[in-house]
């Protein structure tokens, strides 16, 4: 029997409605092409090399492949929500019971999973404007829409949340990024953090943390996360930012009522995270002043780069852009004060002479309408001398624009 194949068949025809979904939310801009192979990227969210604790985590893994009580176990299937000893240090860390933690492959497989357990199409996330491209892709991803809150120097714009909430808007989610925000760096008062667990409470939404850069802090004083003793908080971070993305390890902290769902979910995917690197990390985790002493080392380390970056902006261009120094985190967010200049030109030109960044209107929730003033420079993968290097660069591309 001979078996013919419709040459017009799309495979596309095959897609489920989610799968077929494209968003018109998120992402970071197109991609950059024909950069030098030697350019200097200030694109961010990546850890310094220097940051990560390879020979640590070269022991751990070496001790937990070695240990006869260890190492065939670790390379077996294991539960759901995490082994117990990486549970309890997360519990510890951040101050709740090991039974409202899930281990997570990352960050954003945390929030997928929290989104896929709360949205529904149409349902409304709140989220800062301008806020982490990812996020917004994957709030589309789900059907949902967004609502913009501005975020500012000044903090989160909860007064026309709240009106907006008086008037009838009913949110499901708010999603926030209250340490070193990405892009804008601001960390948001203890003040609004209450206040938005209170909205949160009053108004019958989940208020999301989300949280990757709280340990980086370098200066300043720090501001305790959303309280997990709210039943409206959830909690989502990383270990991508301190211990190295490629671990790909999280976690999430939920309310109890949660957690079934978010359990269900996950043992419908993956099933569970790589139970060698649970094992590992936990082993480091429990050695004392460990984590502390990674958590040192990068802190200083980001302090010197971030000093090395404001330092060159304004020595290269002085009165040209308006930033805040960072406090911690991995980013800075600056604006061109001459409202002629055309960042995306500047780019272009940047590229040209061996620079990258990002431009500010790829964090717009509403696409790339507003923050076209502004521009993201990432510090944390860059020596001091690269930085130096790369603003003069923009300096000069701000010249011939």
């Amino acid at each position: 029997m001979t078996s013919t194949i419709d040459s017009g068949f799309q495979t596309s025809e095959l897609l489920s409605t989610l799968g077929a979904r494209e968003s018109a939310l998120g992402g970071f801009g197109p991609a950059t092409t024909g950069l030098a192979a030697d350019a200097i990227r200030l694109l961010g969210g990546v850890p310094a090399n220097e940051a990560l604790p390879v020979a640590q985590l070269g022991r751990a893994f070496a001790e937990t492949l070695s240990d006869p009580a260890e190492s065939a176990v670790a390379l077996q299937y294991s539960v759901v929500h995490g082994i117990e000893p990486l549970r309890a240090w997360v519990a510890e860390h951040e101050g709740t019971a090991a039974d409202r933690v899930l281990i997570t492959n990352g960050a954003l497989h945390g929030l997928s999973l929290l989104f896929g357990a709360l949205l529904d199409p149409g349902d409304i996330v709140a989220v800062e404007s301008p806020t982490f491209p990812l996020a917004l892709r994957l709030i589309g991803h789900y059907g949902a829409r967004v609502v913009p809150v501005p975020v500012s120097a000044e903090g989160l714009d909860l007064d026309s949340l709240e009106q907006r909430l008086r008037d009838g808007l009913r949110l499901k989610l708010l999603y926030l990024i209250p340490d070193f925000q990405n892009p804008t760096g601001t960390t948001l008062s203890a003040a609004d953090r209450a206040r938005a667990v209170g909205l949160a409470e009053q108004y019958g939404f989940v208020v999301v943390s989300d949280n990757p850069y709280r340990d980086l802090r370098f200066a300043g004083t720090a501001v305790d996360d959303l309280s997990v003793d709210s039943d409206a908080v959830v909690r989502v971070n990383t270990f991508s930012k301190t211990l190295g993305p490629g671990l790909r390890l999280g976690w999430i902290v939920a309310p109890s009522r949660l957690v079934p769902a978010l359990t269900r979910l996950r043992s419908n995917t993956d099933q569970h995270s790589s139970l060698l690197t649970q094992t590992a990390v936990a082993r480091l985790l429990h050695t004392p002043g460990t984590f502390d002493g990674i958590l040192s080392t990068a802190r200083e380390l980001y302090r010197e780069r971030a000093a090395a970056l404001t330092s060159e902006l304004r020595d290269s261009l002085p009165g040209a852009v308006e930033f805040d120094d960072p406090e911690g985190g991995i980013f800075l967010w600056a604006a061109a004060t001459d409202p002629a200049v055309d960042l995306a030109a500047v780019k272009t030109r940047a590229n040209e002479l061996g620079t990258d960044f990002a431009l500010g209107r790829y964090f717009d929730p509403d696409g790339a309408v507003r923050y076209t003033d502004r521009f993201r420079l990432g510090f944390s993968n860059n020596t001091p001398e690269d930085l130096r290097s790369a603003v003069r660069r923009v300096a000069a591309a701000f010249a011939t624009e």
